[in-house]
């Protein structure tokens, strides 16, 4: 059987599809498309996360590309209409991420490394829940996803700080990402904030943050207990979750508190 060829548009894909061993399908990438590195760095660039180089994929000849988040789906249609076979996911929950893991499983003829992968994200969220549920309280949390406005991290964020041990009562859990009034934040006085800002890595202005009129008001900025978090540990719909949640559990439960403290340094 012919041997897919496959252009991802998606950092979180291009992730899963290793995981499975199957990063030989792989004949394009984007510059978002990062992690695991020794496996990726040599993959032709066909863009960015909205803006590709269309000649290009016409000139690699792909027989699938991937497309990943509301954000990418005018592309994905744009690309179908190209005449290119394209799979597009969206998942907003957990459940809709193993999903979606065991659909690639299938595409690239990896169903049982997949399956694998799968039950070993379940297992190893299953033990940092447990750990979490021996601790005394669970810290007021908001995470934010963008700065312009100020957009609260959605999605399957709330059930990861669930699974961290802290309280998300901001926004529920398979909604999507949003703008945050200032109102609701002052009612909720989150005891931590953590930066997370999509496509920002760990290279966050925090002084943005402390510098916001009326945020000094706020718990989590009279006690300095705001933190930066790798966006790709936690905004990418892939395996490494497991590690943003792990981080999570330190940022709720550490004893050591420091403006712009960084977690995001990759575990794997």
């Amino acid at each position: 059987m012919k041997e897919l060829k496959i252009v991802s548009c998606s950092p979180a894909h291009s992730e899963i599809i290793c995981l499975l061993g199957r990063a030989d399908l792989l004949i394009g990438k984007t510059t978002y498309c990062d992690y695991p590195k020794d496996e990726l760095k040599a993959k032709p660039i066909v863009g960015s996360w909205i803006k590709l180089n269309y000649e290009l994929i016409e000139k690699l000849k792909p027989d699938l590309i991937i497309t990943n988040n509301i954000v990418q789906q005018k592309i994905a249609y744009g690309l179908k209409d190209l005449g290119f076979n394209v799979y597009h996911s969206d998942p907003i929950t957990l459940n809709q991420i193993y999903e979606d893991i065991l659909e690639i499983g299938k595409i690239v003829n990896a169903k049982a490394e997949a399956s694998n992968l799968v039950e070993k994200i379940k297992s190893e969220l299953n033990q940092l829940h447990t750990k979490s549920k021996t601790k005394s309280y669970k810290p007021k949390v908001y995470i934010e996803e963008w700065h312009d406005p100020p957009t609260i991290s959605g999605n399957w964020i709330p059930e990861l700080v669930e699974i961290a041990g802290g309280d998300y009562k901001l926004i529920e859990a398979g909604t999507r990402s949003k703008p945050i009034g200032i109102d609701r934040l002052f009612e909720y006085n989150p005891e931590k904030i953590i930066i997370s800002w999509c496509g920002f890595g760990e290279k966050v202005d925090i002084i943005q943050v402390l510098n916001r009129s009326g945020w000094d008001l706020l718990s989590a900025i009279k006690n300095k207990d705001i933190s930066i978090l790798d966006d790709s540990l936690l905004n990418r719909p892939g395996p490494r979750i497991v590690i943003g949640a792990n981080k999570l559990h330190d940022i709720f439960f550490s004893k050591v508190l420091a403006v712009g403290a960084c977690h995001g340094k990759p575990l794997l």
